[in-house]
C-alpha cells in the first residue's frame, strides 16, 4: 500500500503515494544488478549462459560455476526489472501530474526495455565490445533515473531540502550540482570505455603514466583522459562538500557520504592500477561508482526541482 500523504514545502509540493521501502530497494537493487554484472565480466563469466534467455537450452542451467554465475546475474536483474516497472506502474497510476516522479519512472521502464534486449544481443553477439559499452551506459541512465525518483520521494531528501533553502535557492550551487553530474556520468563512460579497450594497465603508474609499452599511444591517450575527467569529478566534487558544509546539519551529512564515496572511488581506481586489476577492486570500482553517481543525481534533483520552484514563484 502506498501512503496518501501530501507534504507542502511552500514551493515544493509532492505527493507521497509511491512506497517509499519499494522505491528505495529498487535503488539498491539495480546498484547490486551493477555489482553482480562487473563480477561476471571481471571473472570471464560472460558467456557462462552462451544462449538468452534459456541457459544451455534450459531454464534451470547445468551445475557449472560460470552458469550460475550468469544465471545469478539474470535473476538478479529479473527482480530489479520487476521493481522498475512496478515503479512505473505506480508512477502512472498516481503521479502524471507530478514530473519528477512520472517522467523519470516511466522512461526507466522503458530504457529498461531496450536494456533487456540489448543484454540478449550481447550474448548472442558472444559479448562484443561495443554492446557491453552500450549496456553500461544505459544501466547508468535507469540507476540515475531511479534516484531522481528517489531524490523526490524519499523524505531524508526533503529533509536536506527544508535545512539548506538558502543552497538550493542559489543558482550558482544549482549549475555546479549539474555540472558535476554530467561530469560524473562521463566519467562512468570513459572508465567503461578504458575496460572494454583494454586500456585498463597502458598506464602502469599513478598518478603519471610511467613507462609504457611503445606502439599503444592510443590506450595510454584513453587511459589518461580517464584520470583527467576522475581529476575534475574530485575537484567539483570537493567543491560541492565545501559549499554543503557551510550549511545545517543534514547537508553536512549528505557532504561526508559524498566525500567518503569519492575517497572509496579515488582508491579503487588506484589500487587497479598499482595492483595490475585485481578482481575484487575492478568489480568494487564499478558498484561504488555507481553509488556515486545516484548519491549525485540525488542531490542534483533536490536543487535543480527546488531552483525550477524557485523560478516560478519569480514569474
Amino acid at each position: 500500500m502506498g501512503v496518501s500523504t501530501v507534504s507542502q514545502t511552500g514551493d515544493w509540493t509532492v505527493r507521497r503515494r509511491l512506497p517509499v521501502g519499494l522505491v528505495l530497494s529498487t535503488l539498491i537493487s539495480t546498484i547490486l544488478l551493477i555489482l553482480m554484472g562487473s563480477i561476471v565480466r571481471v571473472t570471464g563469466y560472460g558467456l557462462g549462459c552462451p544462449d538468452w534467455p534459456l541457459c544451455y537450452g534450459q531454464a534451470i542451467p547445468p551445475f557449472m560455476v560460470g552458469a550460475w554465475m550468469e544465471f545469478t546475474h539474470r535473476l538478479i536483474g529479473a527482480a530489479t526489472s520487476l521493481q522498475i516497472v512496478l515503479v512505473g506502474v505506480l508512477a502512472w497510476r498516481w503521479h502524471r501530474a507530478e514530473k519528477w516522479v512520472f517522467r523519470p519512472a516511466v522512461l526507466a521502464v522503458a530504457l529498461l526495455v531496450v536494456q533487456v534486449v540489448l543484454g540478449g544481443l550481447h550474448v548472442i553477439l558472444e559479448i562484443p565490445p561495443a554492446t557491453g559499452l552500450v549496456h553500461t551506459a544505459l544501466a547508468m541512465l535507469i540507476l540515475g533515473l531511479i534516484a531522481v525518483v528517489v531524490g523526490v520521494t524519499w523524505p531524508a531528501m526533503q529533509t536536506l531540502q527544508n535545512a539548506a533553502r538558502g543552497l538550493f535557492r542559489d543558482a550558482r550551487f544549482v549549475a555546479w550540482v549539474s555540472g558535476t553530474a554530467l561530469a560524473t556520468y562521463g566519467l562512468l563512460l570513459t572508465g567503461s570505455y578504458v575496460t572494454r579497450r583494454g586500456a585498463s594497465l597502458a598506464c602502469p603508474s599513478f598518478p603519471w603514466c610511467g613507462s609504457a609499452a611503445p606502439g599503444i599511444q592510443p590506450l595510454i591517450q584513453l587511459q589518461m583522459l580517464h584520470r583527467y575527467v576522475a581529476f575534475g569529478v574530485a575537484f567539483l566534487t570537493l567543491v560541492t562538500i565545501v559549499w554543503m558544509w557551510r550549511n545545517a546539519l543534514p547537508a553536512r551529512r549528505f557532504a561526508v557520504v559524498l566525500g567518503l564515496l569519492l575517497v572509496v572511488q579515488f582508491g579503487l581506481g588506484i589500487a587497479n592500477v598499482l595492483l595490475r586489476l585485481p578482481m575484487w577492486s575492478r568489480a568494487l570500482h564499478l558498484t561504488v561508482g555507481a553509488a556515486f553517481w545516484s548519491a549525485v543525481v540525488m542531490l542534483w534533483t533536490v536543487a535543480f526541482a527546488r531552483g525550477n520552484a524557485r523560478a516560478r514563484e519569480g514569474s
